[in-house]
């Protein structure tokens, strides 16, 4: 399994990388993201004539419970209506369900989507209920598919740190950063400002081990507002190198 992830790495380009690295938005791997087109503003014979307003972008979820719990970096930033040019999809977020089960929610999420964006999110229940990385990235990359099928654009959420399962998150995240890659989806990096070395939380950004507490969620939020407006512009999610 390591020879196959050291071999796949130079695909991917660069990976993810444990640790918080700063604010603001991070470089970017060149690539290109479906956009949704908007009309151009329509010009008025008069000078003083406001532009005419583009139609925000629909953006869905599809989860487990990394999304659902009140202060989480979902709604800190698209249901909160932080992100300008972004209007809230489908909360399609079902807490303790695997990528199989998340499957369910594809019709709600893609219908709200309106043929936008659905951030997916899945992964760390299928681990601890003993599914392989490998099965695990399998059934995202499904979820990928569905949303596609259904006329609109996935975006890979990385799964988030775990104090159980810490190693097969880091090799999971890895899999889904090289599938993602050569699909050309756009990946939002949720893991790297709060894990450690190891695939576990940070001190102080979890209670639980297996969920972000506020200080955790409220760093995630910054790292969505910092890399969705780029993502949406058409540029793939950034990512920094894996220990």
């Amino acid at each position: 399994m390591i020879a196959a992830l050291v071999a796949l790495w130079p695909a991917v380009g660069t990976a993810l990388q444990a640790g918080f690295t700063g604010p603001g938005e991070r470089p970017l791997v060149v690539g290109s993201v479906p956009s949704i087109p908007t009309p151009s503003p329509t010009v008025s014979p008069t000078a003083d004539a406001a532009p005419t307003p583009q139609p925000a972008i629909p953006v869905s979820v599809l989860s487990d419970s990394h999304a659902y719990f009140a202060a989480s970096w979902w709604r800190q930033t698209v249901e909160a209506n932080a992100i300008e040019g972004v209007s809230m999809g489908a909360f399609a977020s079902q807490p303790g369900a695997v990528a199989d089960t998340i499957a369910s929610g594809l019709d709600e999420a893609a219908a709200a989507a309106q043929n936008g964006y659905v951030l997916v999110q899945a992964g760390t229940n299928d681990l601890l209920a003993g599914s392989s990385p490998a099965r695990a990235a399998s059934d995202i990359q499904s979820l990928w598919a569905g949303v596609r099928d259904r006329g609109s654009t996935p975006i890979a959420v990385l799964v988030p740190p775990s104090s159980e399962v810490g190693a097969e998150v880091i090799e999971l995240n890895l899999l889904l950063a090289g599938a993602a890659r050569a699909d050309g989806i756009a990946i939002l990096d949720v893991y790297t400002p709060v894990a450690e070395a190891g695939g576990g939380w940070q001190a102080g950004t979890s209670d639980d081990g297996k969920h972000a507490n506020i200080e955790g969620a409220t760093r995630q939020a910054n790292e969505v507002l910092a890399q969705l407006p780029g993502i949406l512009a058409g540029r793939l999610g950034q990512l920094t190198p894996v220990p």
